[in-house]
């Protein structure tokens, strides 16, 4: 299995998987499929385009793309110590094979090398425990819950915060 940032060239793959996962698993995103289904190809490659401080990783599996994980930064000059993990999603033939924490285990390796990150945030369905242990194997610890983060269908769900400092 090879995880690697992904670039420009990735685009129609990292929009169809991240499409799946949308469709999928709607209670795990604050996005939705509507809201990225017909999002151009400009858009998306500039999701992945090189930058220091930010990218979109994958696992494949020979060619195929078959996990994402993202990680982004906050702008806000006071606020730009912290990152976070966004957009998690491992196709479901592909679950239980340990796919997804090698992907969070390189975005993390990733922000451990930007200077002056010290945190990296994220967010998880309370109801995805199995997505919770994960994180916790990593390192995150839960700081707080939010209830009804997200309304999915007319459904409120809450979410769990989590956090992992590893400087400053």
């Amino acid at each position: 299995m090879l995880v690697r940032l992904l670039g420009t060239q990735d685009a129609p793959s990292f929009h169809s998987l991240r499409l799946c996962g949308l469709r999928e698993a709607p209670t795990s995103f604050a996005s939705s499929y509507e809201e990225e289904v017909d999002r151009s190809a400009e858009v998306i490659e500039a999701q992945l385009a090189t930058r220091n401080d930010r990218g979109v990783f994958g696992a494949f599996e020979g060619s195929r793309l078959v996990g994402i994980a993202g990680l982004g930064r906050e702008n806000r000059r006071k606020l730009n110590h912290k990152a976070f993990v966004w957009g998690v999603y491992v196709a479901p033939d592909m679950r239980g094979l340990g796919v997804s924490k090698k992907l969070v285990a390189e975005v993390l390796t990733f922000a451990r090398s930007i200077p002056d990150i010290t945190q990296v945030n994220l967010t998880v369905n309370a109801n995805n425990p199995a997505a919770i242990r994960l994180y916790t194997s990593l390192g995150f610890e839960q700081f707080g819950r939010e209830h009804n983060s997200l309304m999915v269908d007319g459904h409120m769900y809450d979410e769990v915060h989590m956090s992992l400092h590893f400087g400053g």
